[in-house]
């Protein structure tokens, strides 16, 4: 019996939160394989106990067994835990037309409303706070750092005791950014509480209908190249941080167009 199955055979057995987990990882076993215990919980909206509950209940020691048996079953020829939805074609492509081909779905992006948007709201914050966690944390950095190199003061944060202080720091002024895969339940409070502040939240995600989408002011839903493709070896901060090109790619422009206004109203 794989370990599909042997989810699927176990699924009376499972606590309301375990078959949150059940369900994700049946759909997207790949997140198995790429993310900590910790980072899955957040994608499956509960909590790590739930995660380990579950590799117990399938007759595993833990996650790390579990961890290591999905990888397995994944590598293994012929496995039906390959996406379904991806033809033979799609299989065979390289990682280069892959990441094309995710790139290629942002074109509606650019340029688009809610790209002017969040440079507008950028542009006229006060404090710029960007959120992540495990893995969305580089491209919370990699925000950070081309902000930074654009003038603009940006601070990045993975620590959810400093997060949980900006509840009591913000304004209406200020704006928080997240990137989250999941959009997930972690961020509650957080937002939550800034948003009775008054600052703006934008979240950067790859959720059609993530459970703090409610809360916040913009949602940008990027595609997840995992998801896509459902392969172990790809990853999905890439498309992360061709959406910050882009974004950077606006503020820039209204920068120079703001300047060259100013020029021109000082030789009038």
């Amino acid at each position: 019996m794989n370990i599909l199955e042997k989810i699927d055979n176990n699924t009376a057995n499972f606590t309301v939160g375990e078959r949150l987990v059940a369900d994700y990882v049946t759909k997207y076993p790949v997140d198995v394989v790429r993310y900590s215990a910790e980072a899955l919980a957040e994608r499956c909206n509960t909590s790590r106990s739930n995660v380990v509950r579950l590799c117990k209940k399938l007759g595993y020691n833990g996650f790390s067994e579990f961890k290591y048996e999905m990888n397995r079953y994944m590598n293994t020829p012929h496995s039906p835990a390959k996406n379904s939805s991806s033809t033979d074609s799609e299989n065979s492509h390289s990682a280069y037309q892959k990441y094309l081909n995710c790139f290629s779905l942002l074109e509606n992006l650019y340029n688009s409303t809610q790209l002017k948007q969040i440079a507008g709201t950028i542009l006229n914050a006060n404090k710029i706070m960007i959120l992540g966690q495990y893995h969305s944390f580089f491209s919370a950095q990699q925000l950070e750092f081309r902000l930074n190199r654009c003038r603009i003061d940006a601070h990045a944060l993975n620590d959810l005791s400093s997060m949980e202080a900006l509840g009591e720091i913000l304004t209406q002024e200020d704006v928080i950014i997240i990137f989250s895969i999941s959009g997930g339940k972690v961020y509650h409070d957080i937002v939550t509480d800034c948003r009775k502040r008054g600052a703006k939240i934008i979240l950067i995600t790859m959720s059609e209908n993530p459970p703090i989408s409610r809360y916040v002011d913009i949602k940008i839903v990027l595609p997840c190249i995992t998801r896509l493709y459902s392969e172990s070896i790809l990853d999905d901060a890439p498309t992360f941080y061709f959406f910050i090109e882009l974004l950077i790619e606006e503020i820039v422009c209204r920068i120079q167009s703001k300047s060259t206004s100013n020029e021109t109203k000082i030789h009038e």
